[in-house]
């Protein structure tokens, strides 16, 4: 995890079982990965495999924000690096989860810096509890369409 001066400050690991930790002692708020260079517009997600997907899909440059709650910091310390830039924040849908934490960070992010909300659709697809990304959507339907 880098700040926007590229200085590295955290790393994660993921175990077999698929349990996410951060460095201890590292920094996580307002540090993201980047995959894909910016140019006009900068997508800002929660998770690497939903960041790889919508890179892949979209051709778009990601920042990858690994969590929810640190999608609003990582989108002002953007917005700061980039003030002319379209940022798209795409959010979770965590429909199953009371309040839908996904949703609700990722709107927030998108309306504190002037930017646009992109949500996954997952209307007529057989869609499980845990299927809220853009990861997951495309896991269902195919190439993964952003409209914002």
């Amino acid at each position: 995890m880098r700040d926007t001066d590229g200085r590295l400050w955290s790393l994660q690991s993921i175990s077999p079982d698929g349990e996410k930790r951060f460095m201890p002692g590292g920094r996580v708020k307002g540090c993201y990965s980047s995959i894909g260079r910016p140019s006009g517009r900068l997508v800002v997600c929660e998770g690497y495999a939903t960041g790889a997907t919508i890179h892949e899909d979209t051709g778009h440059a990601v920042a990858v924000a690994f969590n929810a709650s640190n999608l609003l910091p990582v989108a002002k310390a953007l917005r700061a690096k980039f003030p002319c830039i379209t940022l798209v924040i795409a959010g979770d849908d965590d429909w199953k989860t009371e309040g839908n934490p996904g949703l609700k960070a990722a709107t927030e992010a998108a309306q504190a810096v002037g930017g646009l909300l992109a949500m996954p659709t997952f209307d007529g697809l057989p869609r499980k509890d845990k299927d809220t990304d853009f990861n997951d959507l495309h896991r269902l339907a195919g190439k993964v369409e952003m409209r914002a």
